[in-house]
C-alpha cells in the first residue's frame, strides 16, 4: 500500500485524538502524537540551558535537533538528539514548557516542516486544528471532525463524571462555546475546515461508526471499494454494471467526493433533476446500498414500467397530492435502514438547482430524523463529453426535528438545502 496520510481537524470535544487513535490502530499506521514532539523539543531545552523565553535561542536549537518519532507495538516513541526520550516527558513541568515553546513562531515553523518531513516517509494519521490546513495541506484524506456543541458538553461531562469531577452541564456547554469562539476566532491558523475537508458531524453517530465512516473513505481514496452492506436485487444489480459502462465510457462521469456516499444507512440521497438517468448517475457511487428510488406513478401504467418498479424496489408517488401511502412507504424503508432515493425539485428542471422543492423531503426527513446526502449533477450527460457528480457533506436534522415536524422546521430543513447547493454549485464553478 502507498503512503498516505488522513488529516482530522475539528473543534474541543469532538473526539478527535479518539477516533485518530482507532483509526490508525486499525491500519496499523502511525497516530503521530505532535505534542509529544514539542515536549521533547522542550526537555532538550531545558537540559541544554536554553531559556524558554529567548526566541532567538530557541531557533538556533531548532537549526540543531528536532524530534524523531519510531512506531514499535503500536506506540510511537519519540527520540531528540539521538536519545529515546519517551519516559521523559509526561510531567506537569514538561508540559508546561511544551506550551511556551509552541508558542514561538519559530519553532512551529520547524515543527510543521518536521511533521511533514515525516508524513513523506510513512503512512500516519494526525490529528488537530490545522492539520489540514497547515501542517498536511496535501493530506490523501482530510476530515473535519464535528459535533453539535450540545452533544460534545454532553460528552465532555461524562468524561468529567467518571473521574469523579463535579460539573454542570450548562457550564461544559458556556466552556464548548468559549473555546470554539477562541478557536475560531484567533489570528494565527483559525479553527476551519479546509476547503477539500470531508465534513463528519459526529453528534448522532456512535463512536465505532465514525471510525469506519473514516475507514471506509480512506480505503475508497485507496482505491478499494466497500463491500454491499445488503443484498441487490438481480435487476439492480444489470442496472449498475450498465451505468459502470455508459458513465465510464460512452458518458463518462467525473465524480468527486464519492466518499461521503459510503455513510452507515437510514439517509435519503437528494440530488437535482436533469434527466431519466439522474437516479442511475447518483446511485452508482452508494456502493453499499440498494438506493429506493421514489418514481412517478403515472409511470405504473406501463406494464413494463411496473414490472420494473417493482424489480428495482422502487416506490411509486402521486406528485399532484399528497401521497400518505408513499409516505409510510419512505418512512418504512428507512426505519429498516435501508437508503431512499428522493429529487426534491419533484420533476425535471432546467433551469436553476433546488429553486422549488417539494416540502415532502422535509417532512420524511424530520419524521425519519435521518441525515440528507446531497448530490449536485452538473450538466446533462452527452456522448464522449465529460460532466461532473458531487457529493456534499450529510445534511444533519436531528437538532431541527427536536422541534417538531411542522411548517417552520420543514422551512428550516428546506432552506438549509438550499444553502446546501449553493455550497455545491459554488464548488463546481456553477451559478446558482
Amino acid at each position: 500500500m502507498r503512503v498516505f496520510t488522513i488529516a482530522i481537524d475539528g473543534p474541543v470535544g469532538a473526539g478527535k485524538s479518539s477516533v485518530a487513535d482507532e483509526v490508525a490502530r486499525r491500519l496499523g499506521v502511525l497516530h503521530l502524537d505532535t505534542g509529544a514532539m514539542y515536549r521533547a523539543f522542550a526537555w532538550l531545552a531545558i537540559q541544554e540551558g536554553v531559556s524558554l523565553a529567548d526566541e532567538a535561542a530557541l531557533e538556533a536549537l531548532t537549526k540543531r535537533a528536532l524530534p524523531d518519532v519510531l512506531y514499535e507495538d503500536g506506540h510511537q516513541r519519540t527520540l531528540i538528539d539521538g536519545r529515546d526520550v519517551t519516559g521523559f516527558i509526561r510531567t506537569p513541568d514538561i508540559s508546561m514548557a511544551a506550551s511556551t515553546v509552541s508558542k514561538a513562531a519559530c519553532v512551529r515553523a520547524a515543527m510543521v516542516e518536521r511533521q511533514q518531513a515525516l508524513a513523506r516517509e510513512r503512512s500516519m494519521v494526525l490529528d488537530g486544528r490545522d492539520i489540514g490546513t497547515r501542517v498536511l495541506p496535501d493530506a490523501t484524506l482530510k476530515i473535519y471532525l464535528t459535533a453539535s456543541p450540545e452533544a460534545r458538553a454532553r460528552r465532555r461531562l461524562e468524561d468529567l463524571q467518571k473521574s469523579g469531577e463535579d460539573a454542570s452541564f450548562e457550564a461544559v456547554l458556556q466552556d464548548v462555546l468559549r473555546r470554539d469562539r477562541q478557536d475560531m476566532t484567533r489570528e494565527v491558523d483559525p479553527l476551519r475546515p479546509a476547503p477539500d475537508a470531508q465534513v463528519l458531524d459526529s453528534s448522532d453517530m456512535p463512536f465505532e461508526h465514525v471510525v469506519e465512516d473514516i475507514l471506509r473513505r480512506i480505503h475508497l481514496r485507496l482505491g478499494h471499494r466497500p463491500r454491499p452492506a445488503e443484498a441487490f436485487t438481480p435487476m439492480y444489480r444489470v442496472a449498475r454494471v450498465a451505468a459502470a459502462l455508459l458513465f465510464n465510457v460512452i458518458t463518462p462521469i467525473r465524480y468527486h467526493r464519492a466518499e461521503a456516499a459510503q455513510m452507515d444507512a437510514p439517509y435519503i440521497l437528494i440530488a437535482n433533476h436533469l434527466t431519466m438517468l439522474d437516479p442511475l448517475i447518483v446511485a452508482l457511487k452508494c456502493y453499499r446500498y440498494h438506493v429506493r428510488f421514489l418514481g412517478k406513478k403515472e409511470l405504473e401504467s406501463n406494464r413494463i414500467a411496473r414490472w420494473m418498479f417493482q424489480k428495482l424496489l422502487m416506490i411509486p408517488v402521486n406528485r399532484h397530492n399528497m401521497d400518505m401511502a408513499a409516505m409510510r412507504a419512505c418512512l418504512k424503508v428507512l426505519k429498516e435502514d435501508h437508503v431512499l432515493g428522493i429529487f426534491p425539485e419533484g420533476t425535471r428542471h432546467h433551469e436553476g438547482v433546488m429553486q422549488s422543492m417539494e416540502t415532502g423531503i422535509a417532512m420524511i426527513a424530520l419524521r425519519a430524523k435521518v441525515p440528507l446526502l446531497p448530490a449536485y449533477i452538473q450538466g446533462r450527460p452527452k456522448a464522449f463529453r465529460r460532466i461532473n457528480v458531487y457529493f456534499g457533506d450529510p445534511i444533519p436534522v436531528s437538532e431541527i426535528a427536536a422541534k417538531g415536524v411542522n411548517k417552520d422546521t420543514c422551512a428550516e430543513l428546506m432552506q438549509r438545502i438550499g444553502q446546501t447547493y449553493d455550497a455545491l454549485t459554488q464548488m463546481a464553478g456553477d451559478p446558482r
